[in-house]
């Protein structure tokens, strides 16, 4: 699911006032209709509040085919923005007294379920809501019967039997990982807590109070009449029911009553003072980490100190949501298609951000291809057209990532196969295409192979715990490795990878810490005597010795580049 909330009576009449002037820049909409053109997404809507001023802009159809054309009532999913109801409806409850933050996750829940600790400390509701639980991202028992489709069948009995038997790997409360198991969580315990549904919830205390008619998690007939279907690529895809988890990503709804969400997120004037007082309590930063250089309110993530943000995604469907609240600027983007629209809030909101040109996807072509000529004339004009005319399309490695992906909805595991060892062969450096074809070989039946492109993945980038979990699944021994305090002494000082580029390497109590200019510390972790990774970022360095033993160089691996540095201190 990845990769807004709230307000009441005073509501109506505020925005009776409120203008409706075009803020929306020439430059943004050609961006946005370029994208359209490009088949890069099926349509876009965006809704931007800018003071007293709203303005919408809608470009593109409900489906590719046989579509009608979007506007700000369209319905789409909104993915992980709905992680900022979940802490609404937390910081409502906290404000009451009903519950406190600092609870126990374990108060909630069945006595049966016992919840992970670690270092004799307990899961909180905080922790849920700013993702410093230590849970995974997802469950490890999450497999669907319906890939297209995959939260339907998650039961909540699946949900406490992984708790129940989860280790957690590092200390609650230390560091910053997503999870949408955690934020699901925390809506489940709202829903125990309450007696009431996550959506009869969200009902009752953001979206009637608000007139959001069209926020939901089920679809009411005239949201169904209104839906933009989801598409993952070009291939219209189903929608995700999202129940058990429902707290990480399962509402519905339109940029008009997203709007309406934003400005009451703005101007407090507009709601009761319980709701404002909730928001506030959402808004306060409530974990920051200068080594992950991430700082999170109650779900939303703050960025330079005055940007709340939430984006989501689900399986066709992908949105952004961004506010000011010292400027009152606000902004909603939401399209029907599994490729990200952040970029579109982001320059609204930061006008001097610069736009990229768009290129169509390479996947556009070779998908023709296969469908015209077949797999193998497709692999031919792929590579013709990379070597003859490498800019005229979007070459990177999650293009052919994404249609392996696509291939295997249809079915098509056969043409997906050759798809992802061609994104191995194009980009051999590059972790996550052998992650990838790994899991194909694995569904096939290919152990064997499975085993061999997961440790290959994991020789890349040694911080993927997806492969990680898999191989020790399949019973592959994973070392961990030691390397001693004199020997990463010797890997201490300066390298040098570009004339005003430099990376310090230091040590503190038997660990070692990466610098580079103009950027904080970063731990690395070994993968070998002489192999670091970031966990942070994907990226790896290796140091180098000279013909005499000792540590000269560096070489840097990230976003597939190679970058040498020369010791110098």
């Amino acid at each position: 699911m990845r990769k807004i909330v709230l307000l009441v009576s005073f509501f109506i009449l505020s925005f009776v006032g409120f203008s409706q002037q075009d803020n929306i820049p020439k430059e943004v909409k050609e961006y946005i209709q370029s994208r359209i053109d490009n088949q890069i997404n099926a349509s876009i809507v965006v809704g931007f509040i800018n003071g007293d001023n709203v303005t919408y802009y809608s470009f593109g159809k409900t489906a590719i085919e046989n579509g009608k054309e979007v506007d700000e009532n369209t319905v789409f999913e909104i993915g992980s923005i709905s992680k900022t109801f979940t802490t609404t409806l937390l910081a409502l409850k906290v404000n009451s007294g009903e519950i406190n933050l600092n609870d126990p996750v374990s108060k909630y829940l069945p006595k049966t379920v016992n919840i992970p600790t670690r270092n004799e400390q307990e899961i909180t509701l905080k922790h849920l809501a700013t993702h410093t639980s230590a849970l995974p991202r997802m469950p490890s028992n999450f497999s669907p019967s319906d890939p297209l489709n995959p939260f339907a069948d998650y039961t909540k009995e699946q949900l406490y039997s992984f708790l129940s038997n989860h280790t957690l790997t590092r200390d609650i409360g230390s560091l910053y990982e997503y999870s949408n198991l955690g934020m699901g969580l925390l809506g489940h315990v709202l829903e125990l807590q309450s007696g009431k549904s996550y959506e009869e919830l969200v009902i009752e205390h953001i979206a009637n109070p608000l007139q959001m008619n069209d926020t939901r998690l089920a679809f009411t007939p005239a949201m169904k009449n209104r839906l933009a279907k989801g598409h993952s690529g070009l291939t219209e895809t189903s929608n995700w029911d999202i129940t058990t988890l429902g707290g990480a990503g399962g509402i519905r709804s339109t940029a008009s009553d997203m709007v309406k969400y934003l400005q009451a997120n703005l101007d407090s004037d507009i709601i009761d003072s319980k709701l404002h007082n909730a928001m506030a309590l959402a808004h306060q930063s409530s974990f920051k980490s200068e080594e992950q250089k991430t700082e999170m309110a109650l779900a939303w993530h703050i960025e330079n100190g005055k940007f709340l943000m939430h984006n989501g995604a689900t399986g066709g469907y992908s949105a952004m949501s961004a506010i000011d609240k010292g400027n009152k600027k606000g902004v909603v983007v939401l399209t029907n298609t599994n490729e990200n629209v952040d970029a579109i809030a982001i320059k609204l909101m930061v006008p001097s951000y610069p736009l990229k040109p768009i290129k169509p996807s390479i996947a556009k072509l070779i998908i023709k291809e296969i469908e015209t000529n077949g797999i193998e004339r497709a692999l031919a004009l792929y590579r013709s057209t990379k070597s003859s005319n490498p800019n005229a399309y979007n070459f990177d490695e999650n293009q052919l990532n994404t249609l392996g992906y696509q291939l295997i909805e249809q079915n098509k595991n056969d043409i997906a196969l050759e798809i992802f060892k061609l994104n191995v062969a194009e980009f051999p450096e590059a972790s996550n295409p052998y992650d990838s074809l790994a899991e194909l070989y694995l569904k096939m039946g290919e152990q064997d192979l499975a085993i061999q492109n997961y440790k290959k993945s994991l020789e890349l980038n040694p911080a993927n715990t997806n492969a990680k979990d898999v191989l020790k699944s399949l019973n592959v021994t994973i070392e961990d490795v030691t390397v001693s305090k004199e020997m990463l002494q010797s890997y201490t000082g300066k390298y040098q990878l570009a004339p005003t580029f430099f990376i310090t390497v230091t040590t503190n109590n038997g660990r070692l810490f990466l610098q580079a200019t103009g950027q904080p510390k970063f731990e690395i972790f070994p993968s070998n005597y002489n192999k670091f990774y970031l966990k942070v970022v994907e990226a790896r360095v290796e140091f180098n010795t000279n013909n005499k033993g000792k540590v000269d160089s560096m070489t840097l691996y990230q976003n597939g580049q190679i970058m040498p540095g020369k010791r110098v201190e």
